[in-house]
Parts: structure tokens; C-alpha cells; sequence
């Protein structure tokens, strides 16, 4: 199978404010820094960033030093030296470092920086990929558990419940235990036998291990996957990458009530217009979080002290030698954090996700306040995978993707009719079409006897097609209860192409797809990935 585009019209669970980003950027653009489809947008941020003279050789020590730790091969680190010259930009995306990677949407963010950095390159702007790590935050629950498919397509949970060094300490410090033995033989009898197989379990083997620490393995196995493509990794829970970043944090402790102020207008103004507000802000809320005895907490304010759970109020010159110190006790909110990322990297455009793509549209009055340019955001590739077992069903049954992301009973419907030589399905539509036509030709004569009475007859219209459908969903229904090998069809499809209700690159872990297909398929969905559109796609392998 063709990759096939699919507009995010279509596609279940797009918000408003995604669909306007992606089709009518004027009614956003309020809101973000330009288009992602204009090259004249990238050539424009391109030249604020040339003038703000950063020095950029203490980045090059800390990435060198973290990206030859993470195992990376040469290709990363010619990326490194060039970013080194003052005329290399970055492209740069980021993810919570997950259980094995995590969700396939990781593997699509990554390759997507990859295809828009080689795109920029192309047309004169030299730029280079970089993969953020969110080490710093600290929801294990989000990244303890992902999940692979058995051969019915049922999800299988893969997790590991992790060692803590305290109960909210950043995922980056926490280890694996000994079920991540457990976890990996359950993916490998998940998997089929084979090379993807073997080379999976054994990269994953050599990073998972008992005691190594979630960020470390998360980062191997992504070296393993994209040295080759030259993308360079950045671990932030670093003490160097702090002590660059500590004038961010204390402008951020210093300034809070004016930065409060500035995302609470800016949140109501997305809400106004009609979209959503992604991140709160509490009216006590900073954009900073400090760890005392291990634990990451969120740092309030209220009427000029600041507040930790559990601690005395701190006054803003405890917070200012605490934080010169201490560096890496402080960390960013999700607002803050693109902040504290573009004053570390040339960062010329963010790879985003749907979640990230509406925060970012908050936290760019925060660029704003810090007087740095914010990033052209680009939404991230994504995919619909079909294997050929799915691919046959869905040649078998006359249907597409898009019949089973509208759920079980229209896709019951499909099934049934296209399964059964009767044509009764067909007898509905002549049904349907019969009856519209005998109700228009009776809304003539009420026109004409009583138009009070089109109302009624409106209501009638509506019941009548009502029951109508729920006769024919019956009828399909029965055709598949007829056949337990259609019903198995219809849940398998269901299963692997929305499970869960949700979209498979959400539920489904990467490695999935890297233990069927083998690492080649990188290749294949970095050379379906556009820089023109980021319509969904429906691609085979």
C-alpha cells in the first residue's frame, strides 16, 4: 500500500485548533510565531538567530560529551561539530523518555525532524536534528508502561514499575527493577521470529537493564535507531546544561507574577477565540518547579513569598542562592521548558505533536518576555500502519481506514454488506431514498394546506430516518452474528487500526513495528514524510 493522506478532517480526535494550524493559519496566526509551509518564515527566524552572537562551544562540550556516553555513531557527531559554526541551525523535538521508546508517535517525531532538517538544508539553511529528553519530568506512570500486539491483535502491556530514589524524583534518576527482564521476554514472545526480532531484543537488551536508569536506556536505544541520520541527543538533567540555563530559571522566580499574568491573558484569549487552553495556570502557579529531598514540586507564590509543599515560604533571596548553588534542583513547567531549550540551541524549527502544538500557542508570550525569537512549529508526521494480513481484510470488505476510525457499527455495517450477496444493504439505500422523496413530495401539499404543520413534519423526517438507521444497524448486526468469522474480522480490524478507541500511533509501541518490519522501516516512513502538508497518512509496509 501507497502512503494515502488523510486530512485531519477526518481523522478522529482533531481539535479545532489543530485543524485551523494545519488548513487556515490566518485564523491562528495570532498566536504563533508564522506558517510552517513558508519557507520565508524559517529564512526570517533564520537571520534573528545569526544576530544574537551566542556562544555556542560550551553546548558542543555537553553534547559531546552525553551523545559519546549515549553510544552515538559518527554521523551525530559531524553533526555536532557543525553545529559548532555560527550558520547551522537546529531542528528540534523532544518526547518523555517511555518504556522502550514508547508510543509509535516517538519513532514519527524523530523522523520527522530528520526529513525537515535535510528540507532546510536543501534550501539554505544548514541544519542539524536534535532530540530533546524529558528527563526532568517526573509522571512515571506516563512512561512505565507501553504496549505491543499478540497475534490477534490484542494490546499487550509491557511494563516495568520502577525504583525510585524518592516518590515524585525525576523519571531520568529512576531504575529499572528486575520485571524489565520480565517485560522484554514478554515482547520478544509477542514478536515473531526472525532478524527484525533478534536486532530489536538485542539493542533493547543491551540498553534495558536492571539498574540502568530510565533516561540512559531510553537514549541508547534512540542512538541505535538515529545515529545513523546524525540526530544528536540532549539529556537536560545534566548539571552543566543547568548552570547554562540558571539565568532562565532566576528571571523566571524573579519575574513570576508578570509571566503569570502574561500566559493567564494569552489562555484567555485562545478560549475567546474558541479553542482551548492546554496547559492551567493556577493564579498562585510559577513557571518553576524546585526539588527538596529528592521530589520534584511545583513552586507557588503568594503574596511575595514562595511556597514548596511541605517547607517554609521562601523569599526570592533564598531562591536566588539556592539556585546559584544548586542548578539542577530547579526545573521548567511545560511552558517554560521550549524556553529553556531555545536559549540553549539555534533552534530555528520545533517538531510538535497536537498536545504541544496548543501550548506552544500559550507559551509563546513567554519568548516574548525573555526576548528570544520562538521556533516555527511544525507538526509532526503521522502514520496509520497496516500490515498485508489487514491490508487483504480491508481489500476483502470494500472498506478504509477511515470506515473503522468511525467505529463499530458503521464499520459492522461495511462489513455486513459487503460480506453478504443479498442486497439488502442496498434494498435500505433504495428504502432511504424512496422515503426523502415521498415525504418532499408531502411537505408540498402541507405547504399549501397548513405551513404551521412543516415543523411536525420536519420532526416526522428525523424519527423516521432514525429508526431507519437503527433497523439497518440491527440488520448488520444479525448478518455478522451469522458469521463469527466476519465478527472476528471486524474486532481484529478494530483492534489493531483503533484500539482502544484511539489512534494506533498513541496505543501502540514502536517497537511493535521495528520487531515485525525490522529497522528498515525508518527508511520507508522518513521517505513518505512531507515538508509541504502534514496530513495523516495510511501507509503499508
Amino acid at each position: 500500500m501507497d502512503g494515502t493522506c488523510v486530512p485531519y478532517t477526518r481523522v478522529p480526535h482533531s481539535t479545532p485548533l489543530l485543524l485551523d494550524y494545519l488548513y487556515h493559519f490566518d485564523r491562528v496566526a495570532r498566536f504563533y510565531p508564522g506558517s510552517p509551509y513558508e519557507l520565508s518564515n524559517y529564512q526570517a527566524l533564520a537571520k534573528q538567530i545569526h544576530g544574537l552572537n551566542q556562544d555556542r562551544r560550551p553546548l558542543i562540550e555537553i553534547l559531546t560529551r552525553q551523545n559519546r556516553e549515549f553510544g552515538c555513531a559518527d554521523p551525530t557527531f559531524t553533526n555536532i561539530q557543525k553545529l559548532s559554526d555560527r550558520e547551522t541551525l537546529a531542528v528540534v523535538t523532544g518526547q518523555q523518555v517511555g518504556l522502550f521508546s514508547g508510543p509509535a508517535f516517538t519513532l514519527y517525531k524523530a523522523l520527522t525532524a530528520i526529513r525537515l532538517a535535510q528540507s532546510l538544508g536543501e534550501q539554505g539553511l544548514p541544519s542539524v536534528p536534535v532530540f530533546w529528553l524529558a528527563t526532568e519530568d517526573h509522571d512515571l506512570e506516563e512512561v512505565s508502561e507501553t504496549a505491543t500486539l499478540d497475534e490477534d491483535y490484542n494490546l499487550v502491556a509491557l511494563r516495568d514499575p520502577g525504583e525510585r530514589p524518592a516518590s515524585r524524583s525525576p523519571v531520568g534518576y529512576v531504575r529499572f527493577t528486575s520485571e524489565i527482564v520480565a517485560a522484554l521476554s514478554q515482547l520478544e514472545s509477542s514478536l515473531p521470529a526472525g532478524l527484525p526480532r533478534e536486532q530489536l531484543l538485542r539493542d533493547l537488551r543491551e540498553a534495558y537493564q536492571p539498574g540502568a536508569t530510565w533516561g540512559a536506556a531510553f537514549a541508547r536505544f534512540l542512538a541505535r535507531l538515529f545515529s545513523r541520520w546524525g540526530v544528536i541527543l540532549l539529556d537536560p538533567l545534566d548539571e552543566a546544561v543547568h548552570q547554562l540555563s540558571a539565568g532562565v530559571y532566576r528571571q523566571a522566580i524573579e519575574q513570576a507574577a508578570d509571566l503569570r499574568s502574561r500566559v493567564l491573558e494569552r489562555s484567555q484569549a485562545l478560549v475567546k477565540t474558541g479553542y482551548h487552553a492546554q496547559v492551567h495556570v493556577a493564579e498562585d502557579s510559577t513557571l518553576i518547579f524546585a526539588t527538596r529531598d529528592g521530589n520534584r514540586q511545583a513552586l507557588h507564590q503568594s503574596d511575595g513569598r514562595y511556597l514548596l509543599d511541605g517547607t517554609e515560604p521562601q523569599t526570592l533571596d533564598d531562591l536566588r542562592g539556592w539556585l546559584s548553588r544548586q542548578p539542577l534542583d530547579f526545573s521548567s513547567n511545560v511552558l517554560l521548558r521550549p524556553v529553556v531549550q531555545d536559549m540553549l540551541l539555534p533552534t530555528l524549527a520545533y517538531v510538535a505533536g497536537p498536545s504541544e502544538l496548543a501550548y506552544l500557542g500559550q507559551a509563546r508570550v513567554l519568548y516574548e518576555a525573555f526576548g528570544r525569537p520562538q521556533p516555527v512549529i511544525f507538526p509532526r508526521a503521522a502514520f496509520t500502519l497496516v500490515d498485508t494480513r489487514t491490508q487483504r481484510s480491508l481489500e476483502k470488505y470494500q472498506i478504509e481506514v477511515e470506515d473503522v476510525w468511525q467505529g463499530e457499527e458503521h464499520l459492522g455495517r461495511k462489513v455486513a454488506a459487503a460480506a453478504f450477496a443479498e442486497g439488502w444493504s442496498e434494498r435500505f439505500l433504495e428504502s432511504e431514498q424512496d422515503l426523502a422523496r415521498l415525504l418532499d413530495r408531502l411537505q408540498q401539499d402541507i405547504q399549501t394546506l397548513d405551513p404551521t404543520l412543516l415543523d411536525t413534519l420536519q420532526h416526522v423526517k428525523e424519527k423516521m430516518a432514525y429508526q431507519l438507521d437503527r433497523l439497518k444497524g440491527k440488520a448488520s448486526r444479525a448478518a455478522l452474528a451469522r458469521s463469527e468469522l466476519l465478527a472476528r474480522h471486524q474486532q481484529a480490524l478494530l483492534r489493531f487500526l483503533m484500539p482502544e478507541k484511539d489512534l494506533q500511533e498513541r496505543r501502540v509501541g514502536g517497537v511493535y513495528f521495528l520487531g515485525r518490519a525490522g529497522y528498515e522501516i525508518l527508511d520507508h516512513l522518513l521517505a513518505h514524510i512531507q515538508t509541504h502538508c502534514s496530513d495523516h497518512q495510511v501507509l503499508g509496509y
